[in-house]
């Protein structure tokens, strides 16, 4: 077996280096243990020799070795603490784990250098459509159609889907190399979700069918050439130092292009990351944000922060259930709008109910996932419309497409940016699952075939999208002001009752209406919005609402609703009175 000469690395650099003469790793580690780099034939993947760090190659707890004369293309490596084996946190490359569910990846020296062919869109705030998305499960079922499933290549076969949609910009769940087995009491678990440590430099190996660098870039590229967004989720844990978080998301921001991150985990450097230079143009997505305590009385050079809006979900499913005292949080809710940063609004994430099972379970079903059902959310805020499952019921399911309808309308006719699930579009469904997180199966997979089956469902979200995009009233820059600043005879935005500018939040109503004044906001051409009312009505019962009178020369009419029919509601000029049915939302529109 082949010795070799070591000496003393450079601490400059974590990670592996290809130097001139010499290959050098330089890796913190526990102090109190040996720490050797463990060397791989490339071609056998057998383990050729170790080669241990002497104490004096240590600063702190950071160790480096240079190893000469050693061939960076023939060897991989992996690193080695007293008797436990694992990857180095700063590798670029993994040669192995190209199969979901088996760990046998080895690092590689070198750092790909990919090339994304497109810049970046550079999209504002107000006009994103996000959609949230698990890469694996997108495309993995035959459904889909793709040929690569359950890949990079797979999901930018959908890419033409996506644009029909209206979306503007994708969050995938962890697409770097994260450790998807968990071993638990109950046995091995696979997760798909990707909330635990990994290779954080590295794209995930088997979401890829051939090199998994080159085929991240090039999703990015082909986004990018269709004006499309790519922002990555990051999970950290509490033990990663700030200097590694930061340096993670420099490197897929400047090695992949990639447009933002969502940034999870506890501990996370908030404030460094706002401010850091490097990603002053870069989307930043927090749980938590706090303008005040990182920009100061100062603006930020540039609006790259969002926050997650959580409320907005569980308050805007109560008001969708019919539960009373929600009229003030929903009215706040569809107005917010701050200045600083920018909010995302959802009502349907990774965690929770698909939006089909919100409106078709009371209770999560997690059966499945082998904790007897003690896992996931009991808060819910959900309702069945009468019927738990799936139900044969033509009542029950008219009632369900309307909920969903009135769902999406509440996220997507609010100001904030709106952020969907994958699948929701054309009623997904995880039969009731609330925390799929280790269901890497048809529970999670997108079934395609429902695209047709709830093509209603779709055409409608469809339009919902294209009528909240042409429209700037639907999702202005700034937050409105609700009074008359610009003296054109009505606010920006106004609140109304069943009779015109006499709204009643009491705490048993369930009906309201906006009304958004087209004159504060220029569409495309430059010209004045057109007016918007719109009335929500989340009673069981109906109600007839009478708008304030249309400009001169122009007359309110119904241009969507979540109804069908009768149920689409019921505009009467002469009387300027608008009836609502039941549990429905109705747009009109001044022209």
């Amino acid at each position: 077996m082949k010795k070799y000469d070591i000496c003393k690395g450079s601490f400059d650099k974590p990670g592996p280096r290809i130097n001139e003469d010499s290959v050098s790793v330089t890796v913190a580690a526990d102090m109190n243990k040996p720490l050797s780099v463990e060397l791989f034939s490339r071609k056998e993947k057998k383990r050729l020799c170790s080669i241990h760090y002497p104490k004096e190659y240590r600063k702190g707890s950071v160790y480096s070795v240079s190893i000469k004369d050693l061939d960076p293309e023939k060897y991989l490596y992996r690193l080695r603490s007293g008797r436990t084996d694992f990857s180095d946190p700063y590798v670029r490359a993994i040669e192995g784990n190209s199969r979901f569910g088996k760990r046998d990846g080895l690092g590689r020296f070198d750092t790909p250098s990919p090339k994304v062919t497109f810049e970046r869109p550079m999209i504002e705030w107000e006009d994103m459509i996000l959609y949230l998305l698990n890469v694996r499960a997108f495309t993995k079922d035959a459904s889909s159609k793709v040929r690569e499933p359950g890949t990079f290549n797979g999901l930018k076969e959908k890419i033409p889907y996506l644009k029909k949609i209206g979306v503007t910009s994708l969050i995938l769940q962890p697409a770097y190399d994260f450790n998807e087995i968990t071993e638990q009491d109950s046995g091995v678990r696979l997760n798909l979700w990707g909330y635990v440590p990994g290779n954080y430099f590295v794209p995930k190996p088997s979401f890829s069918s051939g090199d998994p660098a080159e085929e991240f870039a090039g999703l990015v590229s082909e986004l990018h050439r269709n004006n499309m967004e790519l922002i990555m989720q990051f999970y950290f844990m509490p033990s990663d130092a700030s200097c590694f978080i930061m340096e993670v998301l420099r490197y897929w921001a400047v090695t992949y292009d990639i447009d933002g991150f969502e940034i999870m985990g506890a501990d996370i450097p908030v404030k460094e990351i706002a401010k850091d230079p490097m990603l002053a143009d870069t989307k930043l997505i927090f749980t938590e944000f706090d303008p005040d305590r990182v920009y100061g009385r100062s603006e930020p050079v540039r609006r790259n922060v969002a926050v997650l809006n959580d409320p907005f979900m569980y308050d805007m499913r109560k008001y969708l259930k019919s539960d009373e005292d929600m009229l003030n949080s929903v009215s706040k809710h569809i107005l917010y709008n701050p200045d600083r940063t920018a909010v995302i609004n959802h009502i349907t994430s990774y965690y929770g109910f698909t939006l089909k099972d919100l409106v078709s379970y009371e209770r999560k079903h997690n059966e499945k996932n082998g904790e007897n059902s003690s896992d996931g959310s009991d808060y819910n805020y959900s309702w069945n419309c009468g019927d738990e499952g799936p139900s044969r019921k033509k009542a029950v399911n008219i009632l369900r497409l309307r909920q969903m309808k009135n769902a999406m309308m509440l996220l997507l006719l609010s100001q904030g940016v709106p952020m969907i699930r994958y699948g929701d579009e054309f009623g997904n469904s995880q039969r009731g699952n609330n925390n799929a997180w280790c269901q890497d199966n048809r529970i999670s997979y997108l079934d395609w075939n429902d695209l047709e089956k709830n093509s209603e469902l779709f055409e409608f979200i469809r339009s919902l999208i294209s009528l909240r995009k042409e429209h700037p009233v639907f999702h202005g820059r700034y937050a409105k002001k609700m009074y008359d600043y610009i003296s054109c005879g009505s606010p920006d935005v106004s609140f109304h009752g069943e009779q015109a500018w006499n709204h009643s939040f009491v705490n048993y109503n369930r009906h309201f209406a906006v009304l958004y004044t087209g004159a504060y906001e220029k569409i495309s051409d430059k010209t004045c919005d057109d007016d918007f009312y719109t009335a929500y009505n989340m009673h069981w019962t109906g109600h007839r609402f009478h708008p304030p009178k249309p400009a001169k020369g122009k007359k309110w009419e119904i241009c969507l609703s979540s109804g069908n029919g009768k149920e689409a509601g019921i505009y009467d000029p002469v009387k300027n009175e608008l009836a609502v049915f039941a549990r429905s939302i109705v747009v009109m529109r001044a022209r």
